[in-house]
């Protein structure tokens, strides 16, 4: 008889992507007949282009949490990345130059992470909480606390472009997911992430190598969320020292939602995906009913308390079993 692996990748989804999927079917119905200009192409171009640099955060956050971290500098990195961007502009650098040392700042902090959890043992939760802090304030100082809009017009010109009636930085985080979908799925890295955070003793007993994963996801997040923030800044022109502030609320959230665990080897991109579009369209409905946007924030924090609350609960009936056999 064939034994059974030490681990599955395929396990089930907290909420199926079916029913993500029609969630946000019954939320764009619901809408377009509370507010005529939901359905509007210019609407949904503007959702679209301003759902762009959190979906970055929230693909960087799906490779962490299924590699069973937490990264909580995405926001922080997404505005790193944007002050580093302008202030080069401002210095007269090229384009080129400009982005390559943006995406070498988001690579440098989530290598300073993936160093803080593998060498010293801290906990991902507890590491970047630290790092965030860290980060944001440079991001103050760099900025001393002001708007930097020294960005130039072909530049921002490039964020509000559009192909076929899609955003030009829309269609770059599809092309962007579909990449780290094929990554995670159709790579032995991508099976390595799932098994590392699935049960890190058991993938290491295997021969992964559980260090190099992780330095790969947090170094990976940590350009992901950079990408972010040059698409911000593509997107309005400017940077501002609180960009992104929110951010990892709503991305775990996001994440979570998409069928992620908070302990590892679950989730997927489309999931993630699913889960900031039904956010964004929320969102997006609040302001076209005149709500206000704090009503998010409290929804966010009621969502992620019962997607959590679900979690340990399945957690303990599993381990209620568990016992029962092995006393019998």
């Amino acid at each position: 008889m064939a034994s059974k692996p030490m681990f599955n990748i395929k396990r089930k989804v907290p909420v199926s992507l079916l029913g993500l999927i029609l969630f946000n079917v019954v939320l764009f119905v619901g809408l377009s007949f509370l507010s005529p200009t939901f359905l509007t192409i210019r609407n949904i171009q503007s959702l679209m282009l301003r759902m762009s640099e959190l979906s970055m955060l929230t693909l960087a956050q799906t490779l962490v949490m299924i590699g069973g971290g937490m990264d909580l500098t995405v926001g922080s990195v997404m505005a790193l990345s944007g002050a580093i961007a302008g202030m080069l502009f401002r210095a007269g650098f090229n384009p080129a130059t400009v982005l390559v040392c943006a995406l070498l700042g988001g690579a440098l902090v989530g290598f300073l992470n993936s160093f803080l959890v593998v060498h010293l043992k801290i906990q991902s939760f507890i590491a970047t909480v630290a790092t965030n802090t860290i980060i944001r304030s440079v991001v103050y100082l760099l900025l001393k606390g002001r708007v930097l809009s020294a960005f130039p017009k072909s530049y921002v010109s490039l964020g509000s472009s559009y192909v076929l009636g899609f955003p030009i930085l829309f269609l770059a985080v599809i092309a962007i997911a579909v990449a780290l979908h094929l990554l995670l799925r159709r790579t032995a890295l991508g099976r390595s992430i799932y098994a590392a955070g699935a049960n890190e003793q058991c993938a290491h007993i295997s021969g992964i190598h559980v260090n190099y994963v992780k330095y790969f996801i947090f170094t990976m997040s940590g350009i992901l969320s950079a990408i972010g923030g040059i698409m911000y800044t593509m997107r309005i022109g400017a940077i501002i020292p609180d960009a992104g502030l929110n951010s990892p609320l709503e991305v775990v959230t996001a994440v979570l939602i998409g069928g992620a665990s908070v302990r590892g080897g679950k989730g997927s991109v489309l999931g993630s995906l699913l889960g900031i579009l039904a956010m964004y369209v929320l969102l997006n409905g609040f302001s076209l009913l005149g709500l206000s946007s704090f009503w998010e924030v409290i929804m966010l924090g009621v969502v992620l308390i019962a997607i959590v609350g679900q979690g340990n609960k399945k957690q303990i009936v599993k381990m209620s079993r568990f016992s029962r056999r092995k006393a019998l």
